[in-house]
């Protein structure tokens, strides 16, 4: 009894394709670190979920809002996974108020305006008072500074981009910031590894560029003298 020799089979070319690894969220420190960790999220993210809708530019520009809000302006040891979580879940956008200013909306107030709106027991209300506020980069107060415009901050410049949107569009983004978050911080372990070199991980080869490429100096960086 005589057997035939199975061919080999080809194997099939990945359709997939090698992108540098991240940096760990708590090395960011320019505004282009923020961009490049943005563009590299969305992108893993969509790999790990293909199933859900591709992110467009609002959800990026409020991403990178997010995430350059807690390098420049947070202390270091809050910059993590975890303060990105809680930055989105303060982000109370309502459908039956436009006019209404979330937890988030007013730190973003306070970069802008350098005012705080808090409660100074002396007078039993909510005041604005001046801002404690100070960018970690150039040591700016927007205190003393009174007024900052989108150009010469780059979290309030990508937050400008997205604050105006309907509250509805704004819950939107949320969702799926935070289910991307899950998968973020849940899914990577699933990756597969046996093809890609130690220190890389995969993307799809038709993902879409999100603006920013690996030698993009075209990210603005905002610097100031001390104040």
């Amino acid at each position: 009894m005589f057997f035939k020799k199975k061919k080999g089979k080809t194997p099939k070319t990945s359709n997939r394709k090698v992108v540098p690894n991240m940096k760990p969220i708590e090395e960011l420190r320019t505004n282009k670190d923020v961009a490049e960790w943005c563009r590299d999220f969305l992108r893993i993210t969509d790999e790990l979920s293909p199933e859900l809708a591709i992110a467009d530019r609002a959800e990026r520009n409020y991403l990178m809002a997010l995430v350059g809000f807690l390098v420049e302006w947070c202390p270091r040891k809050d910059l993590s996974l975890e303060s990105l979580a809680v930055l989105l879940s303060v982000d109370d956008a309502r459908e039956n108020d436009e006019n209404s200013q979330s937890a988030l909306d007013l730190m973003f107030v306070q970069i802008e305006t350098g005012k705080a709106y808090r409660y100074v027991a002396e007078y039993h209300q909510y005041l604005w008072v001046p801002s404690k506020y100070r960018r970690n980069s150039d040591g700016m107060k927007p205190a003393d500074r009174k007024e900052l415009v989108g150009s010469e901050d780059f979290a309030l410049f990508c937050w400008d981009s997205v604050n105006h949107l309907p509250a509805i569009r704004r819950i939107s983004l949320k969702a799926s910031l935070t289910s991307r978050l899950i998968d973020f911080k849940y899914l990577r372990e699933a990756e597969p590894a046996a093809e890609a070199p130690a220190g890389t991980h995969w993307v799809p080869s038709d993902a879409p560029d999100y603006g920013f490429d690996d030698n993009d100096d075209d990210i603005p960086a905002f610097s100031f003298p001390e104040a």
